[in-house]
């Protein structure tokens, strides 16, 4: 991981800023990023768990995290040469105040690597469980987790990959597929490339 100044040291990065560091077209190798301006939660994704646990990773789909996010911005990822009926993946930024990334990345470790399934429930109405799986961590910004989220109910028991990469006061939240039916976190080539990103608009 890359030493960075504390992150206390600055407040949390404004909307404008995520937006200024969100990537856009070929930013990312190997990816079509398309910025979205469609809230990513509304009012009615509020996820909770009976496993405390594993609520850190309930928490990542919950408008209303332990954690509050102080803005959130985000683009969906295009792999190269995907066919265009496939479902795009997705980069999430976020910012939080104080010790909130630094504490919810500790979490969100300890929980990967404690909790293997959990059952969640949005008041937009579902409920799901979901396994867990620890993947192997990306060696990039100032700490980073990636695990396999599957809901048992999905197609073909596919999944998604999480990765998490911390930059200072904010997260950069990797959605992707299973990359030829292998689950492998973000190359470190685009994360580390987003974590620049952000570092070049905190500055």
């Amino acid at each position: 991981m890359e030493s960075k100044a504390p992150e206390a040291s600055r407040g949390p990065l404004t909307e404008a800023q995520l937006t200024d560091a969100l990537p856009v077209g070929s930013d990312l190798p190997g990816f079509t990023a398309e910025p979205q301006s469609a809230p990513l939660l509304e009012a009615q994704d509020i996820v909770t768990t009976g496993k405390l646990a594993c609520r850190p990773l309930s928490d990542m789909m919950s408008v209303r995290p332990r954690h509050p996010r102080q803005a959130m911005v985000w683009a969906t990822l295009r792999p190269d040469g995907a066919p265009s009926a496939a479902t795009p993946g997705s980069v999430t930024l976020t910012s939080h105040r104080g010790n909130g990334a630094p504490a919810w990345m500790a979490e969100l470790k300890k929980a990967v690597a404690n909790c293997t399934s959990f059952t969640a429930t949005s008041r937009r109405g579902w409920t799901y469980r979901f396994t867990v799986t620890s993947l192997p961590q990306v060696r990039v910004g100032d700490d980073a987790v990636s695990y396999l989220i599957t809901n048992v109910m999905a197609p073909r028991g596919e999944g998604n990959v999480m990765t998490v990469v911390r930059t200072g006061s904010t997260f950069a939240t990797y959605l992707l597929p299973p990359q030829d039916g292998e689950a492998r976190p973000v190359a470190e080539s685009v994360a580390h490339r987003q974590h620049m990103r952000i570092q070049t608009v905190g500055e």
